[in-house]
């Protein structure tokens, strides 16, 4: 009979290989865009191509991990690998939260019509996004660096003073200081600022989608027309990546929360939650990919510069 670990570390290892080449091939596709086309470019580009940085950060400092435990290979790290693993992921975990409400916002003030109050924003938006990546990287460096404290590699002589246990580490139980305080204050209004944000620039676009879906209503007949505007493709695309981030933040989060005040240690449970943080990094950048309409007109795709050169031999034979 097949063990419930190895089904887990099955999952892990396809969701890990179909994340980080699909964010490594979205990666180096904005990078040749921007040398090899940089005409097609666009701002946004910038926010992705940020966000496949965190989601392959994400993937690498949590799901080999959960792989590693997963076929075997335990009490692999010491304290100061948990430390910093566990860091670069709460780091990587709370960038993936600022550039996804980034992205939606970005989308949302492009989308605005020239008359309205973001007209003025507009032009200047793409301006300030390394900016706002500085402070992203600022502030969850200094939001979590409490983290590093509390926590370590799992010992098996006292597993009861651990407040949270993980498959690879675990958490020691915070005191009760002005420290402390500050750092689940920090990272609670962290999470509802930019969630806030999502939900209301997400919620702008729905309502710009469906003003502008009853304003060429009466004007073109075909009901599917308006997908041919691109703007209105990426949107629809980004609610989608805001929609799929949302989801998979909050079942990964209540299994933890599960898992905190659950009297029992549910490992099944925190495996589950930890493969459900780890869908987004995987599944965002095939959602790009599928979307991108520049993506298949690039000639460094396998393939695609065999048939751009036969196509310009036929037509110097024609000619």
């Amino acid at each position: 009979m097949i063990s419930s670990e190895l089904i887990f570390g099955v999952a892990f290892f396809l969701q890990c290989a179909i994340g980080i080449v699909g964010n490594s091939l979205l990666l180096v596709l904005y990078v040749c865009i921007a040398f090899k086309k940089p005409q097609e470019k666009k701002p946004i580009d910038l926010i992705l191509a940020h966000l496949t940085v965190a989601n392959m950060a994400t993937l690498f400092t949590r799901g080999i991990p959960e792989i590693m435990f997963c076929f075997g290979m335990r009490n692999v790290l010491n304290d100061l690998g948990c430390k910093v693993v566990f860091y670069i992921y709460r780091i990587s975990r709370g960038f993936s939260v600022c550039t996804t409400s980034l992205l939606s916002m970005f989308q949302a003030i492009i989308i605005s019509p020239n008359n309205s109050v973001w007209a003025r924003i507009k032009v200047k938006a793409h301006k300030y996004i390394l900016h706002c990546f500085l402070f992203f990287c600022v502030t969850n460096a200094l939001i979590y660096i409490r983290i590093i404290e509390h926590n370590e590699a799992i010992k098996n002589d006292n597993i009861s003073r651990y407040e949270y246990i993980s498959n690879i580490f675990g958490v020691r139980p915070l005191n009760e200081t002005k420290a402390t305080a500050a750092f689940l204050f920090g990272m609670t209004v962290h999470d509802i600022i930019y969630h806030l944000l999502m939900a209301f620039s997400s919620t702008h676009m729905v309502l710009l989608l469906y003003r502008h879906s009853k304003q060429v209503q009466h004007i073109y007949s075909n009901s599917n027309s308006s997908r041919s505007f691109p703007e209105i493709k990426a949107t629809q695309t980004i609610l989608l990546l805001v929609s799929c981030f949302v989801l998979f933040y909050w079942i990964n989060n209540c299994c933890t929360l599960y898992v905190v005040y659950s009297f029992e240690n549910r490992v099944e449970v925190e495996t589950i939650g930890a493969f459900f943080g780890g869908c987004y990094p995987a599944l965002s950048p095939l959602l790009l990919i599928g979307s991108d309409n520049r993506i298949g007109k690039l000639h460094f795709i396998p393939g695609k510069e065999k048939r751009h050169h036969k196509d310009f031999m036929n037509g110097l034979v024609n000619y």
